[in-house]
């Protein structure tokens, strides 16, 4: 494989894309550095996607309307974030989060179906784990996070939900999740009916796997489903060999299982017993209040 001047270039911006999250991960420890490491993790985002921008229109565009339609994307995101981050209460954040983590865990996703159906010939079996994993994990978090915001919102229909036998399905939907990516992996010239029956088991399994969740075990649920997002991403950038996606997406991954452990400490209870609730299996048994005795 031939490397160009600018894919050398490419790399470097990339990497001081990454150096900037991390930077910026790190000022985000104090609520005194906070809005710094903000605007640092913006900077860095903004040089990955111009970078991106630049090797794009000197190696050159495929299609003349994919340039339109990424201006459009980008300027479409980028006002309906901004008035939305404006417009929203402190106390409605964790929402805002989790519509957040929809966007990003569906983006994810797409990549990653994209990688899988749109290559021409068969994707190698690398390709086929990495956005195999893309896909499964980004539609988890798409569904489970449109259920995280819908239920902290308190939308009625949302709030109402419920899922008899709740333990059936979701290890219904694991088996048939997994079994489709793997067939997907030894299959791939059937790759576009493995691919689609992955995308829709993972789409459900995200909805009942969130539907069962109480309101006050949310913020949890909400911060493990930014770490799925992170994941995600890794993995749609290990497939299409991004430099910028892969370690922006193991931050997010690995930042949003610690914070998922500290707030489920905080709770009392550990993370596997918080997200049991959604099997219904009990981890540990109920804590009764000190001087109490058992009847």
């Amino acid at each position: 494989m031939n490397t160009t001047p600018i894919d050398i270039i490419a790399w470097f911006a990339y990497l001081l894309s990454a150096v900037m999250f991390v930077m910026g991960l790190h000022y985000m420890n104090s609520p005194k550095t906070a809005r710094k490491g903000n605007f640092i993790s913006a900077a860095g985002m903004v040089v990955a996607v111009v970078m991106a921008f630049v090797k794009l229109f000197i190696t050159g565009f495929e299609n003349a309307i994919a340039i339109w339609l990424l201006i459009a994307g980008i300027i479409i995101g980028a006002v309906a974030g901004v008035a939305s981050a404006k417009r929203v209460k402190m106390t409605d954040m964790p929402q805002l989060v989790s519509v957040f983590n929809t966007v990003g865990g569906g983006a994810a996703a797409l990549v990653a179906l994209n990688d899988i159906l749109a290559g021409e010939g068969t994707p190698s079996i690398v390709v086929l784990i990495t956005a195999g994993l893309g896909v499964m994990i980004g539609s988890v978090t798409f569904t489970g996070s449109l259920i995280a915001a819908g239920k902290l919102q308190g939308v009625k229909w949302v709030r109402n939900l419920s899922l008899p036998g709740k333990s059936f399905w979701n290890i219904l939907f694991i088996v048939l999740m997994v079994a489709s990516f793997v067939l997907l992996c030894v299959f791939p010239q059937q790759r576009l009916l493995w691919a689609i029956l992955t995308t829709v088991f993972a789409l459900c399994y995200g909805l009942v796997f969130v539907i069962p969740i109480g309101g006050a075990d949310m913020p949890v649920v909400i911060s493990v489903l930014n770490a799925c997002t992170g994941t995600a991403v890794a993995m749609s950038g290990l497939a299409i060999d991004n430099v910028a996606l892969i370690i922006a997406g193991a931050l997010v991954g690995s930042a949003g299982v610690t914070l998922s452990v500290l707030m489920s400490k905080a709770m009392n209870r550990p993370l596997m017993s918080v997200l049991a609730a959604a099997s219904a299996v009990p981890m540990h048994p109920p804590v009764m209040a000190r001087g109490r005795k058992a009847r």
